[in-house]
């Protein structure tokens, strides 16, 4: 069975956030499997822009690879091409940035590599 969690980016703390995502009264939360005492629901709330799933998924390192991440694909198909992660129910799907082409990867095969996400590192996009 694929874990399912989430992360976000939470302004607050200038930090990226892991755990469970929930939606209340507008605002966006990712929250930690335990919650810390004491904190307030600031600490957990996402810019909803960010949030990203997990696609269950892993690059080559052993990196989680979530909605969002650029990865470096590499093969003798794919030679350094950068793709976006998207999360789709039965197999995770990554985007390519050039020519809007469409290449779907599960297990271990092709060599990938998470190096950033769109919102940390859009510069690598425009590669």
């Amino acid at each position: 069975m694929r874990e399912i969690k989430f992360r976000g980016y939470n302004r607050k703390n200038k930090q990226w956030l892991y755990g469970f995502y929930l939606q209340n009264r507008g605002a966006h939360f990712v929250c930690p499997d335990e919650f810390a005492t004491g904190k307030s629901w600031d600490d957990y709330e996402v810019d909803p822009e960010t949030v990203g799933q997990f696609t269950g998924l892993t690059d080559d390192d052993g990196a989680d690879m979530y909605e969002g991440d650029i990865i470096r694909v590499t093969s003798r198909w794919f030679d350094g091409d950068c793709y976006i992660g998207v999360f789709n129910a039965q197999f995770a799907i990554f985007t390519a940035d050039k020519n809007n082409l469409l290449g779907y990867f599960r297990g271990k095969a092709p060599h990938r590599k998470v190096i950033g996400n769109i919102h940390d590192n859009p510069e690598l996009l425009k590669r």
